[in-house]
């Protein structure tokens, strides 16, 4: 059905989707590999809760979130796989990971995609930051050597604010350019 409206990307494990619906790692991984024969392409939302993240639990649960989900992915299929790191701290509540916060977690993705398959599917697969991104922390969070891209929420609603964020150019961050607001 979602194809015949013309998508062709779903997001799969949201964490809105586990807390309010309790979609499991195993849920998930057989969502995925319905989207996959569906011929769709996934964004994986991965991420810890604040008091996980206060415990210092981000990696083991990033860690059994990405391994869970993509067990059953074919190296193939892995070009059809976008990762989306969204921190549940930071959902709608304007909290931001740092930038150094962000990349620690990208890294340990990447890393668990290496260990999963191989390096060239380590650094092919596409790694986002979603946790309240806004125009006055894309650049910084661009910056950072594992983030791919962002998976914006609220602030798509706001075309001043997504327009900044889209147009993001790593030319901005050399070049000292900020977001003003206006």
């Amino acid at each position: 059905m979602v194809r015949s409206l013309g998508c062709d990307y779903v997001l799969v494990g949201h964490s809105e989707r586990r807390t309010l619906f309790g979609e499991t790692d195993e849920t998930i991984a057989e969502k995925i590999g319905l989207a996959l024969e569906a011929g769709l392409k996934v964004v994986l939302c991965v991420g810890e809760t604040e008091q996980e993240y206060d415990n210092d639990l981000l990696r083991p649960v990033v860690i059994l979130q990405v391994k869970k989900a993509l067990k059953a992915v074919s190296q193939e299929n892995m070009a059809n796989i976008v990762i989306a790191y969204e921190p549940v701290w930071a959902i709608g509540t304007g909290k931001v990971a740092t930038p150094e916060q962000a990349q620690t977690a990208h890294d340990v993705i990447r890393a668990t995609l290496q260990g999963m398959f191989n390096d060239e599917i380590a650094q092919s697969t596409r790694i986002q930051y979603g946790g309240s991104v806004s125009p006055e922390s894309v650049d910084n969070l661009m910056a950072q050597p594992d983030i791919d891209g962002a998976l914006v929420g609220g602030a798509s609603l706001v075309a001043e604010k997504f327009s900044r964020i889209i147009e993001f150019d790593s030319s901005n961050l050399l070049q000292g350019a900020r977001y003003d607001g206006e």
